[in-house]
């Protein structure tokens, strides 16, 4: 068993890609926890060469490099949340979880389904522009014969099997939409949510019509989060999904319950998304907390 490193601080361990812009990834991850006075711990599942307008290459790590990483820092602490974020694969984070669970059955995870970064790169395998069109093609087949897309698709399948593993689930709008192409998104995630006392928390800075909102949804029921009026002009920001996911997890380690999470997690992400004009975003302690 771990020591109790750092202190009185919770800690946290993310599961995430090293992006050398620090505006994604984990050391995104780390200045988020930090700011909320969580202790972070990172595990590398690959290296993105990139900043934070592109993406050059990934070099993924193997599961054994990954698994290696997770083992010594569950040697040094003890882990009740944990993050993950960018994953080769869903089937990679699925193993993942696994494994995190042999040092803690009890571990709760908040998985944030990165399937493609905002500079256009695919990151799950087997998911890319054709794989995503494929999907959204057999949804409508599968709609105009009135049968929807419940069974449609090995990765789908997949990725119901990992989701009901977890605690809670970040997608954003458009990822949503690529996992369940054809389905009424609201209708779908509170379906979703009464199965396994799983949760989502669904980010809406992709929503068409409505960017900025955010919804919750837990057992069924749907909780709306608007942007906290009076932060000042919002700018766009590289990463800015993997801060929300991370201020959620921060914010659940901190005692919080899940609504209140999410309210204190809307609220960051805004003076994140106000710290300045450039797409890197600047991290400090809430102000409304301080």
């Amino acid at each position: 068993m771990g020591n109790e490193f750092p202190g009185d601080r919770p800690n946290v361990l993310v599961v995430a890609g090293y992006d050398q812009s620090a505006g994604a990834g984990v050391l995104s991850d780390i200045k988020t926890l930090e700011a909320h006075g969580v202790y972070g711990y990172a595990v590398c599942t690959g290296f993105t060469f990139q900043n934070e307008r592109m993406i050059s290459r990934v070099e993924w790590f193997t599961q054994k490099d990954i698994f290696e990483q997770i083992d010594l820092c569950f040697g040094s602490a003890v882990f009740d949340w944990v993050k993950i974020g960018i994953t080769p694969s869903i089937g990679m984070a699925g193993s993942i979880i696994d494994h995190i669970r042999q040092h803690n059955p009890d571990v709760r995870i908040v998985l944030d389904p990165v399937i493609r970064a905002s500079s256009g790169r695919d990151f799950w395998e087997g998911f890319g522009q054709d794989g995503r069109s494929g999907m959204q093609e057999e949804g409508r087949r599968m709609q105009e014969e009135g049968s929807g897309t419940r069974e449609g698709g090995r990765m789908q399948d997949e990725w119901e099997e990992v989701a009901a593993r977890c605690y809670l689930l970040t997608p954003n709008w458009e990822e949503i939409g690529w996992l369940y192409p054809g389905e009424d998104i609201h209708e779908y995630c509170a379906a979703l949510t009464r199965q396994q006392s799983r949760h989502i928390y669904l980010k809406g800075g992709h929503h068409p019509g409505l960017p900025g909102r955010d919804y919750l949804w837990s057992n069924g029921e749907m909780l709306v989060l608007d942007p906290v009026e009076g932060n000042g002009t919002i700018f766009a920001k590289h990463g800015s999904g993997c801060v929300l996911s991370s201020s959620l997890a921060a914010n659940l380690a901190l005692g919080c319950s899940l609504p209140v999470a999410a309210v204190r997690a809307k609220e960051y992400i805004g003076q994140f998304l106000t710290s300045n004009k450039t797409l890197l975003g600047w991290h400090r302690p809430l102000k409304s907390l301080v």
